[in-house]
């Protein structure tokens, strides 16, 4: 936490504008030439969004548009959906269960490198909230319960983005305590003072403070903060961020969060996103002249920030003589330029290698694993997640990846390298997802043979007159979010839009066809309306929160015959106003699903009768963006549908069963004992199938760990009587304090399934030899040794975790304090009888603590016990530190 003498907000303060000695002279005086040139409406211009993803451009003065990007699995692009092809990374929990950080700066240099070759500047990662609850539906995103754990990967991914050689920024989101979906724009946090320095703003301090790399950029988050949104609380933004921290970057809200005009640039939030702007541009510079915002105090030091941003990406004009127009005429904006990709196999490699080093290894009896396809005659796979994988989070981390791979596929590969002559059978056994499919494998449109719709766009609601517009879509989902979905001339007026395609389905039979949209909708088979959605008024999480439920009907289709389908939709917002948010409710978009009504009885006989022969069985369960998704968050610790009751009846009629899980949270597992090994698999992007395969069959030495805690019930965990709060009063109250995640259980004594930072491995370890030099002074620092021996026939990995204890004077004022809490970790990688001695540094910040009633850090001098082991209930021994 830097210099702890220095963190009481009195001190060091660095007030809110920003130095321009941090740039060459010439830097800074081109930068200050520029801001003198420009108008009042100039600047109020600059700070707000272009469109989707970008800010402003001034032609006359050579200023060209900075394009943003999402996002933290994979670089999007310009397109939210169908867009260009990028490398689907593991998603952000898979990557803190590596413990890994220089591998994920290895990741975040991939998503660097991605980002440069579509002409983004700034990427809008990584995020850093906390995965307070195993309910929180964007907990895929995080990295886990863990604000040390969080700081440090997320330092790590912040490096390999901005390595030298992309010239591309991270932007660290969301500030802050962005850690529920429910009302997600609206619920107000009331989070203690204490709670919110030592666990919310910790990791966000540690990669704008800590970090030799920090981001270019910071976003604000969605919900208020005792009272406030984030994006308006001076107290936020300028007496932390920017005063106490020294943060001087571009600070901008999220998509559609900047929540005022006045309130939101006297935080001292630079930019409003995305564009065209609703309460910066004209408006704000209408506060300026009605007195009301200050333009010398608050809209230049604003300016001045979104200009070194810019003079970083060389997007100002040259060093001209002050008052010199320059000729953009080959500046174009950065959306009109082609978006490469970069297919290689080294961005390959690095994705496959950190998914399956992301997998851990929970339970391995008899050591099944690693599997050996020349001992097996029969291997059954088995489950909804075997052939359809999740592969990612929703929302922000959607992305067109280049390829994918499946368990079902990449297993059978292997299987039959090993043993050409092994049989191998698959069965889903059950259905899982909330929502019928998308029915791109059978859509295509009108025209051609290409898959999906065809969309025509009309003015006004009619659907008459000739055509404005018309696009396509490779699935039979329609999402008008991003610039270029609509009509340019029909942006802001009133239209509607028809899709059309031709279905021809495989098998004969009843089919669910399911519609959701965001206006009022149609959707017509053979001419025929199947389903009217115009008149919904109860908003789901479909189209981030914006969306109707999913209406229902039932068709009989036979095999091989061509259906014409048609959606017609009408362009209105949703019925009720939803939300604070300004974008979300102005999107529009219609789905369609498909599912053959199976017998689902049949199903799952067919699975358990399947397994019933077989030498070993793989069971792929999991979660999907149905029953885990941005917009929504869970309400269960069970896996979606009749999975329990699968894993169950599966394992009654074998006794070699492997089963795989994927979740970005916590699960409960009623048949924990049933299995011979358990495999969490989180979600891994475009090689999940490939990881699954390379542990399972033991190509790699698995070497995961939670970094989340996983409860044997819901009421077990801390964040239970709190999340999400109430959804109709918008009120919700983090009253475990400091007590998330592991440091509930170990304060109440509770025996959790799996434990942070617990992982198997094939290989066996002894840790021995524990010492700690040094004493810990504002100077000095103090280090913990240990030697870590593999003592097993195979290379592999191990993770060292040191954990301190609190300050007795924590307890004596009458606090809560976690008996523990992790301070350093470190991955050791071991050849067979190898050893290697290990050091983790423990410096002040590490024993310091949030006092309220001095409104600032402290640390307590004294002797604190170090608990060193390989998860945070597996402690080797604990060693005294001294703290002088």
């Amino acid at each position: 936490m830097g210099d702890i003498r220095s963190f009481d907000a009195a001190d060091g303060a660095t007030g809110i504008t920003p130095s321009l000695t941090k740039d060459s002279a010439s830097n800074s005086d081109r930068i200050l030439r520029v801001l003198h040139s420009l108008t009042l409406e100039d600047k109020c211009l600059l700070l707000s969004g272009k469109n989707m993803w970008e800010t402003h451009d001034i032609p006359r003065l050579g200023i060209q548009s900075l394009k943003t990007s999402d996002g933290p699995a994979g670089v999007r692009g310009a397109t939210w959906t169908d867009g260009t092809h990028t490398t689907f990374i593991p998603c952000g929990i898979a990557l803190a269960a590596t413990f890994d950080p220089a591998l994920v700066q290895r990741v975040g240099k991939v998503l660097g490198s991605e980002a440069r070759s579509k002409g983004a500047h700034v990427l809008l990662a990584p995020t850093m909230n906390i995965s307070r609850s195993p309910f929180g539906g964007r907990n895929f995103e995080n990295f886990g319960e863990d604000p040390f754990l969080t700081g440090t990967h997320a330092t790590a991914y912040i490096a390999g983005v901005q390595d030298d050689g992309n010239g591309v920024g991270a932007c660290m989101k969301h500030f802050v305590a962005n850690d529920m979906e429910t009302r997600r724009f609206n619920m107000d946090e009331t989070i203690s003072e204490r709670t919110l320095r030592e666990i919310y703003l910790k990791p966000f301090h540690m990669v704008a403070v800590q970090s030799e790399t920090p981001p270019w950029t910071a976003m604000t988050s969605y919900p208020k903060i005792n009272g406030k949104h984030a994006d308006t609380s001076r107290e936020l933004v300028h007496d932390i961020l920017r005063e106490e921290w020294g943060f001087d970057g571009l600070v901008m809200s999220d998509w559609g969060g900047l929540n005022s005009t006045v309130d939101s640039i006297h935080a001292t939030t630079d930019l409003e996103m995305p564009g065209p702007p609703l309460r910066y541009g004209t408006v704000l510079a209408q506060a300026v002249r009605r007195g009301e915002v200050s333009e010398s105090k608050l809209i230049d030091p604003a300016v001045i920030r979104l200009l070194r941003l810019l003079d970083r990406c060389s997007l100002l004009p040259g060093d001209d003589k002050p008052g010199d127009s320059v000729s953009l005429s080959s500046c174009s904006s950065s959306t009109e330029k082609s978006e490469a990709e970069t297919d290689t196999p080294e961005f390959r490699q690095t994705a496959r290698e950190t998914a399956a080093n992301s997998v851990v290894l929970l339970k391995n009896e008899n050591n099944i694993l690693p599997l050996k396809p020349e001992k097996l005659q029969t291997l059954a796979i088995i489950g909804p997640n075997a052939k359809h994988p999740t592969l990612g989070g929703t929302g922000s981390a959607v992305v067109n990846p280049y390829y994918t791979t499946n368990p079902f596929d990449s297993l059978s590969e292997t299987a039959k390298i090993g043993n050409p002559k092994i049989e191998i059978t698959y069965e889903p056994g059950i259905l899982t997802s909330l929502q019928p499919p998308l029915m791109g494998h059978c859509l295509t449109r009108p025209d051609s043979g290409d898959p999906g719709f065809q969309v025509d766009f009309y003015a006004g609601h009619a659907f008459s007159g000739p055509v404005v517009a018309t696009t396509y879509w490779h699935d039979s989902l329609v999402y008008c979010m991003s610039d270029g979905d609509v009509p340019t001339e029909l942006v802001g007026q009133p239209y509607s839009y028809r899709a059309t395609g031709r279905l021809r389905p495989s098998v004969t039979g009843a089919y669910n066809i399911s519609l959701s949209s965001t206006g009022k909708a149609k959707l017509f088979i053979n001419d025929t309306l199947a389903i009217d959605n115009t008149d919904w008024t109860t908003i789901s999480g479909n189209f981030m929160n914006c969306g109707s439920e999913e209406r229902l009907a039932i068709v009989e289709l036979t095999a091989g015959k061509t259906y014409s389908v048609r959606v017609d939709n009408v362009a209105v917002p949703p019925p009720t106003p939803p939300h604070d948010n300004t974008l979300f409710h102005r999107i529009s978009g219609v789905r369609v699903g498909l599912l053959y009504r199976y017998d689902e009885a049949a199903m799952f006989a067919a699975a358990v009768n399947t397994a019933r022969t077989a030498d070993a069985v793989v069971l792929v369960v999991g979660h999907n963006n149905d029953t885990e998704r941005e917009g929504s968050d869970r309400t269960s610790l069970s896996l979606p549908g009749r999975t329990d009751a699968l894993i169950a009846a599966i394992c009654s009629v074998n006794s070699n069963v492997v089963v795989v899980t994927q979740s970005a949270c916590a699960i409960s597992m009623p048949w924990v004992q049933d299995p011979q090994a358990i495999v969490q698999a989180w979600y891994q992007g475009q090689e999940c199938g490939n990881a699954v395969a390379d542990v399972l069959f033991g190509a790699v030495n698995p070497s995961g760990k939670l970094p989340l805690t996983f409860p044997k019930r819901i009421e077990d965990h801390g964040s239970h009587k709190w999340f999400p709060g109430n959804a109709v009063t918008d009120k919700a109250e983090y009253g475990e304090g400091v007590l998330v995640g592991y440091r509930w259980f170990d304060a109440r004594g509770i025996e959790p399934l799996w434990p942070f930072g617990y992982g198997l491995s094939y290989s066996s370890f002894s840790v021995s030899g524990i010492a700690v030099d040094g004493t810990v002074t504002h100077e000095t620092s103090a280090v913990v040794k240990a030697t870590v021996t593999n003592t097993s026939a195979v290379v592999g990995s191990e993770v060292v975790q040191v954990y301190l204890s609190p300050s007795p004077a924590i307890a004596a004022a009458g606090l809560d304090a976690a008996p523990k809490a992790l301070a350093g970790f470190t991955k050791v990688r071991l050849s067979a009888g190898e050893s290697k001695r290990v050091e983790i540094t423990l410096q002040e910040d590490a024993f310091a603590w949030w006092d309220t009633r001095r409104n600032g850090w402290r640390v307590d001098k004294g002797i604190y016990k170090a608990f060193l082991g390989t998860s945070s209930r597996h402690i080797v021994e604990e060693v005294d530190v001294h703290v002088a």
